[in-house]
Formats: C-alpha cells, structure tokens, sequence
C-alpha cells in the first residue's frame, strides 16, 4: 500500500490572492469607470452646455479618473516588474534630505486637508539611487501613513547614516498602528494591513508590494514595526554614496 500526502496550503494561498486580486482590481477599475461614464455622458447630452462652470467640473472629474486609472495600470505592469526584478533605474548621488523634502512638497496638500503636519530629521547623507523610484517609494508611505493618520497629528521623516556604507530613511506616523499578525504580510501583493482596509481606503495593495521590489533591487531593506494604537514605522536602507559615485 503506497499512501501519498500532498500540501496544498500554497495552493490554496495562492487561488485567494488570485480571488482577491481580481476583486481588488475590478473594484478600482469599476469606480473610476462609473464616474467617468457619468462625467462624459452628461457633457455629451449637452445637459451642461449652459452651466459652464459644472461643465468645467465633470471635465476635471473626467480627467481625475482618466490619470488614477493610468496610475492603476502603472501600479500592476511596475509590480510585475519589480518582482522579476527588471525595474529600469538610473542611480545617481542624490541628498536624503533632499528627497524627503520633495516627497513632502507633494503631499503638503493632502496633508493640511487631514489636517496632518510633517517634520523632517535628517543629517547630511547621500545616497546612491534613482531619484523618482525612491521618491515613488516615499510618496506610497506618506500616502499610507496620511490614510491611517488622525487629524492634528504629526508624521516625522527621518534619514541617518546606517552601519557602514548604508543610510537609513524612516516614515513614522501616530495611527492606529498594525497587528502583529498582519505585519509580515502588508509587503506581500494585494495585501494591505485588514482586507476591508482596501475597500475603506481606496488602493490595490499593491503600493508596498511594489515598494519592496524597488528597495531590493537597490541592494537595500524595507521593513516596519508597528505597536496597536501607536503608530508605525517603516525603514528602508539605500546604499551611501560614496566621493566619484554618478
């Protein structure tokens, strides 16, 4: 008698991300579409052609939803590339400090509409790195930690010379922080902190998925740590550059 055992937990794992994807994906392609459908359709009936100023509306709404859909797509073609490790990057010196200054530049105005304040902790270091990968790497932290942030609340950015040739960027927020549990997996694809947190807030998941994929193929590490209704913390370390680096 032969007895064979055979695990199938992985493939379980796997046809529920499968399941969550396509739920994930049809849920963020059907609202932009469901909005921009109503947007053209009410330009087109010409029900707006004597109201210009709703007109002018339903057209930035229109083209709102054209670029998250462009943004979508982005999302899943990077992802899938950066887990065959083939994201195309131009390192080159680039100040850390610089770099959190931008990423916050850009989130200034979400953050004030959350009533959400930034500070920024760096000492000088500079790193070897695409530029606009690691500012995509920030602005989808800052997003995160805006998401899940309470109003009047601070979010610090940090970046500091890290053992001896890396340097080490910090996102830090005052939410409601992540089960340990759930941590290990906010980094997998389609994964966010609570699967009703996709729905809640918007999002494929994909964001810190793609993240890791980036970090790695600077040779660098991404990781967080997070206590229940504290906060979290989310690090990733990038090569220093050294005198000559371009």
């Amino acid at each position: 008698m032969v007895v064979a055992f055979q695990d199938v937990s992985q493939r379980r794992r796997l046809e529920l991300m499968k399941d969550e994807f396509a739920s994930t994906v049809s849920h963020e392609l059907r609202t932009p579409l469901a909005a921009l459908r109503a947007s053209l359709g009410l330009i087109g009936s010409g029900a707006l052609d004597s109201k210009p100023d709703k007109k002018k509306k339903m057209l930035e709404m229109a083209l709102g939803n054209c670029d998250r859909l462009v943004r979508l797509v982005n999302d899943i073609l990077d992802f899938d590339s950066g887990k065959k490790g083939k994201l195309p990057l131009r390192r080159q010196s680039v100040e850390s400090f610089d770099l959190l200054r931008r990423a916050v530049g850009k989130a200034q105005v979400q953050a004030s509409a959350a009533r959400v304040s930034f500070r920024i902790d760096a000492s000088p270091a500079p790193v070897l790195a695409d530029e606009e990968r690691i500012l995509q790497v920030l602005h989808e932290m800052i997003a995160n930690a805006l998401k899940f942030s309470p109003p009047e609340t601070t979010i610090r950015l940090a970046a500091q010379p890290f053992g001896e040739n890396e340097v080490c960027f910090i996102v830090e927020d005052q939410g409601c922080g992540i089960a340990p549990e759930k941590l290990e997996h906010i980094f997998d694809g389609f994964q966010q902190g609570d699967a009703s947190d996709t729905r809640a807030m918007g999002g494929t998941g994909l964001g810190l998925a793609l993240c890791r994929g980036i970090i790695d193929q600077h040779s660098g590490r991404l990781w967080a740590e997070s206590t229940l209704g504290q906060g979290s913390r989310f690090f990733f370390t990038l090569p220093a550059a050294t005198a000559g680096s371009r």
